[in-house]
């Protein structure tokens, strides 16, 4: 049987009860496996060895692990460091000598049995004990954390298992709560270079009806944050089933989304879930998976506007995934651009830059364009920002519902109508030293949604984001069109259409257009090249636009919660 597809491998996750489960009823398992290999081309495991302070017996593991590898399986060893199970949330802690001798000894265990090892995304810290609060001192909880993770890291973690197995590939998976990692002592700045591999947790689930509210787009945005982190070393996608018996799109969309991002390796999380009785995720994996693998080797490798955010940063938390909702491309990174097409787009969390305003100006010089969001605005109030703009965040609120947009003589050139009031901060400016591009009204008044302030040979946006900014897909398709216009406008394709449409851009005249809404809707594709034609990559149909001016514009109909792949030419 064919191990793996041609763009991209696929593990299962196998906890150290399936691993229990498994080595104890063969027969169980290979009907389980037989009902695998139906549906996927997996190619690995991940066997857990340790979880909740219960390591597995040696000869169970490596029972298991020969059983894989006479089927031409690879195995990769886990660890996951909970203490009392998986749904307590109850860290190591990592000041406590007992806890870090147990660290070793299955560090030890593990690393003796298996050639890589990934660390679950348990890898971190919420403990405040006595112990802790003593060690933190004066430092923040954040600053503590990181510090004292690095050294576990490099000191017990990659020290002990490369004392018994030189070879070892250590990889450290990072959680899907990106603006967070610092909280708990993840150090996404140091502990890439000290592990061998890093991976990437892409599950979003439901968007709306689970506690950590991360929009879809996530499970490629990250992907794509930790590229650039360890460019070339980040191993893979993992997601899981969590969330997702009732609304199956939710899963394949995980799937997909994390492949559309160049995932070299997906990871399912985990056997006992996904081999239950009746099960429906490895049948809808195996299609998702053969579907994308048709037409994955044809893409380039993903761009988009440049978005900055540095290590250890947090603020608007998680509004990235919402601006991709919005059918806005982005490539984030956790270091200064230098370069890169289109404006570079800034969060609340790129102040956490000290020399972000100083940045800023260079690019504008460069004849560049910036886009800052409002909450950044007001954290460089008084950092230098007003030297760019005579601009500044207020604590005043409006509810607004119509919109404007362009400027016309002392008004406006046309009106639209949202499905319902937006709450946005009121942002103050120096007027026709600052210029408003679209606007809300409320009674009597208008108030900024993107202004642009000219500064040297380039220009600085600041885009007003609602207090929930869930809201941004609630301003009409016109003002979501113009948004998408200022944010595109160096690149070579952008869309037309309402919100909870996404766009992913690739380096080689190809992109992916794909539709989040659960109806049909009708999507624009703007080129900006006339006389272009586009080639569906997966059914060979052509499509001629309408070449207006200098660009080409194709309306394509998108069924509901699915993608169409294009090259064009």
């Amino acid at each position: 049987m064919k191990k793996g597809y041609d763009n991209f491998k696929v593990a299962i996750f196998f906890t150290i009860r399936d691993v229990e489960q498994a080595a104890d009823n063969r027969e169980m398992l290979e009907e389980k496996l037989s009902f695998v290999e139906k549906h996927l081309n997996c190619n690995k495991v991940y066997l857990e060895t340790y979880r909740g302070n219960h390591l597995i017996e040696k000869e169970k593991i490596l029972r298991l692990k020969k059983f894989f590898a006479d089927r031409g399986y690879r195995t990769s060893g886990a660890i996951t460091t909970v203490v009392y199970g998986n749904w307590e949330f109850r860290s190591y802690c990592y000041t406590n000598q007992e806890h870090l001798e147990e660290l070793r000894k299955v560090l030890q265990f593990t690393a003796g049995i298996f050639d890589e090892i990934i660390l679950d995304d348990f890898y971190f810290t919420n403990c405040k004990c006595e112990s802790c609060i003593k060690a933190k001192g004066d430092r923040t909880w954040s600053q503590f954390r990181t510090a004292l993770l690095q050294e576990v890291s490099e000191k017990i973690v990659m020290k002990t298992a490369k004392e018994v197995n030189p070879k070892v590939n250590m990889i450290i998976k990072y959680p899907n709560w990106y603006d967070d990692y610092q909280s708990t002592g993840y150090n996404l700045e140091d502990e890439p270079k000290t592990f061998d591999t890093i991976y990437t947790g892409t599950e979003t689930r439901n968007p709306a009806y689970t506690q950590q509210n991360l929009q879809r787009y996530i499970s490629y945005f990250l992907l794509r944050y930790l590229e650039n982190v360890k460019p070339g070393k980040n191993g893979g996608g993992w997601f899981d089933t969590f969330d997702c018996l009732y609304n199956m799109g939710s899963y394949a969309e995980q799937a997909y989304l994390t492949m559309f991002a160049k995932s070299r390796e997906v990871t399912l999380f985990c056997a006992g879930l996904l081999t239950t009785r009746g099960s429906i995720f490895v049948p809808l994996a195996g299609y998702v998976f053969a579907q994308v693998d048709k037409f994955l080797g044809k893409l380039g490798q993903p761009v988009g506007v440049p978005c900055y955010k540095p290590y250890h940063s947090k603020g608007e938390n998680y509004l990235h995934g919402y601006i991709g909702m919005m059918g806005i491309p982005l490539e984030p990174m956790a270091e200064f651009p230098s370069s890169g097409r289109g404006p570079l787009f800034l969060t609340e969390s790129a102040a956490q830059d000290d020399r972000i305003v100083e940045k800023i100006k260079e690019r504008l010089r460069e004849g560049k364009k910036v886009i800052i969001t409002s909450g950044l605005l007001r954290e460089l109030q008084g950092r230098g920002i007003e030297e760019i703009a005579e601009v500044r965040y207020t604590d005043k609120k409006v509810a607004v519902r119509e919109f404007a947009y362009p400027m016309y003589e002392c008004s406006f050139g046309q009106y639209y109508q949202g499905s319902q009031e937006v709450l946005i901060p009121q942002i103050e400016f120096s007027t026709n030293d600052t210029w408003q591009v679209i606007v809300g009204f409320r009674e009597n008044r208008s108030f900024p949604i993107l202004l642009e302030a000219k500064y040297a040979k380039g220009s600085l946006y600041i885009l007003t984001i609602p207090d929930n900014p869930g809201d941004l897909y609630n301003l009409p398709e016109g003002v979501l069109n113009k948004l998408r216009q200022i944010f595109t406008t160096d690149l070579d394709v952008g869309i037309e259409g309402s919100a909870n449409i996404g766009l992913f851009l690739y380096d080689n005249r190809t992109f992916i257009v794909e539709s989040f809404l659960p109806y049909f809707s009708d999507v624009k594709v703007v080129l900006n090249q006339p006389g272009l034609v586009l080639t569906d990559l997966v059914s060979g149909e052509q499509i001629v636009g309408n070449t207006l001016g200098e660009q080409t514009i194709f309306t394509l109909k998108l069924e509901p919660t699915t993608y169409r792949v294009f090259q064009y030419a």
